[in-house]
């Protein structure tokens, strides 16, 4: 139950992209992905990124959001929730391994987004 819930955490963090950042940093670079205000959207909804960068997801909506992936697709087919968001709060995750992470919100499901993670 705590991976599930883990899991789908991650994927509502991956689904408040706002813009791509440019802080480079040690790891790599950070993008940065917000949750839009009152519009159950993430700007941007897909991001294609290189190994070792990291999301920054950050809430800026009223309104709770989880991230998690999406079970069967992207690395695993278990359901891994990243993060619960509360209004305001921020999320990082680095991305190690190429390949397509695709998430939603747990809690509003329309809300999508997509990871890609190039070598």
């Amino acid at each position: 139950m705590e991976k599930f819930i883990l899991s789908f955490m991650g994927i509502l963090a991956a689904l408040t992209f706002l813009q791509t950042a440019s802080a480079k940093g040690e790891e790599g670079t950070v993008h940065e992905v917000t949750v839009i205000r009152n519009t159950f959207k993430l700007n941007p909804s897909e991001i294609t990124i290189k190994a070792g960068d990291t999301i920054k997801w950050t809430n800026t909506d009223e309104r709770k959001h989880n991230l998690a992936s999406i079970p069967g697709s992207g690395s695993g087919d278990e359901l891994e929730i990243f993060s619960v968001m509360e209004p305001g709060a921020v999320y990082t995750h680095a991305f190690k391994a190429p390949g397509e992470y695709p998430y939603f919100c747990f809690i509003h499901n329309q809300m999508t987004g997509k990871v890609t993670v190039e070598k």
